[in-house]
């Protein structure tokens, strides 16, 4: 099949007549054609009914086997809830300038592990005050000093950290059933972004771009396995984080 007929195709497929949309899949692969260059607008539309794809009903069930097989490999879990927008893999290769990280099968939101990982190491180093939680770095970059503590928690280049982070999941239980909502970030000085040399002025015009966030009140399932006493640690790190 040429492209020209693909592009037929998606271009009419409408969200109202697909049994179970996938919200990463509308965003990724169902962008309307864009005739001009530059102007964001004509996504305004794609990414506001993006907002309104509900969680597919099979995701009950699978989020119920996800905690079973928590449970069983002994991890603890615990709730988190968000107080605004969220949005995860904002600069991951995507279509769009902004991107989203959403679950690969059923189009949800999802925290990646790596991220709440890495959220907990960076508090942990920077903000906590015990000298066993610091690292040091050099002019390059290059470690020069880890804290015990960060090493057992969080690992090095020789050895894995105590504690497993998993993705952290949308809980379908007292979360909205539409996850997502239309979102916006307004650039005033684009010039000045782009080039030190050229300074802002108030006369610059503002350049609004889309996309596509996590709403307020979105439950995750937070998931961490390890010996109990890191475990409380990384839960107590990531409570301040968060």
């Amino acid at each position: 099949m040429g492209t020209a007929a693909r592009r037929t195709i998606l271009k009419n497929i409408r969200l109202d007549q697909q049994r179970f949309p996938h919200a990463g899949l509308w965003l990724d692969k169902f962008l309307p054609e864009q005739t001009e260059q530059g102007g964001e607008n004509v996504y305004t539309p794609h990414f506001s009914s993006a907002a309104t794809i509900p969680v597919a009903p099979a995701y009950h069930n699978f989020f119920v086997r996800w905690e079973q097989t928590l449970k069983e490999a002994g991890a603890r879990t615990a709730r988190a809830t968000t107080l605004g927008r969220l949005v995860v893999g904002l600069g991951a290769d995507s279509v769009l300038e902004n991107a989203i990280t959403l679950h690969r099968t059923y189009g949800v939101p999802v925290i990646p592990g790596s991220a709440l990982k890495g959220l907990a190491a960076a508090y942990a180093r920077n903000h906590l005050q015990d000298e066993a939680w610091h690292v040091k770095t050099d002019q390059k970059g290059k470690i020069i000093y880890m804290g015990e503590a960060y090493r057992i928690l969080f690992g090095d280049a020789d050895s894995a950290g105590y504690v497993t982070f998993f993705d952290a999941l949308y809980h379908p239980d007292g979360s909205p059933k539409k996850p997502l909502v239309m979102d916006v970030v307004t650039v005033h000085h684009q010039g000045y972004y782009q080039d030190k040399n050229e300074p802002p002025a108030d006369w610059d015009s503002p350049n609004p771009v889309p996309f596509v966030s996590v709403r307020d009140g979105v439950k995750f399932l937070v998931a961490l396995a390890g010996p109990d006493e890191w475990v409380d640690a990384a839960f107590q790190i990531l409570k301040l984080a968060l």
